[in-house]
């Protein structure tokens, strides 16, 4: 089976960069993209050369749809609003979707959208 490409969303702050080492660092995965918000000086720089492990030759972009479409999970640690955003983002492209992100109010993002299908990551060719 191939590894499970894994995109992180805030890839360019402390925890982002964090979890681009630790996904690096799992046998099975791979550090596939990232996303900063628009205006980021972190834009064009290589994910991985940017936490410090080398290039891995994912890009950062500020277009989480086009990193949504190819990764097959995104982790987010970043803040309540994006996080809504990137739930229906992850829920339409039915790939997997951690949240660390903390301060989301009880009204906020409730119900968060979910999928309708099988995740695309369970369809994988072996």
């Amino acid at each position: 089976m191939s590894d499970m490409r894994i995109a992180v969303m805030g890839a360019g702050g402390r925890m982002g960069r964090e979890l681009v080492r630790a996904i690096h660092a799992l046998d099975g995965c791979v550090v596939a993209g990232g996303v900063e918000q628009p205006g980021s000086p972190f834009l064009g720089q290589d994910v991985g050369a940017l936490a410090g492990i080398g290039e891995v030759g994912a890009a950062i972009l500020d277009d989480p749809l086009e990193v949504c479409t190819k990764v097959e999970a995104i982790l987010d640690f970043t803040s309540p609003k994006a996080t809504v955003e990137f739930a229906g983002l992850a829920a339409n492209a039915r790939i997997v979707h951690v949240i660390g992100t903390t301060g989301l109010a009880p009204d906020e993002g409730r119900p968060l959208p979910q999928p309708h299908a099988m995740p695309r990551s369970s369809r994988r060719a072996t």
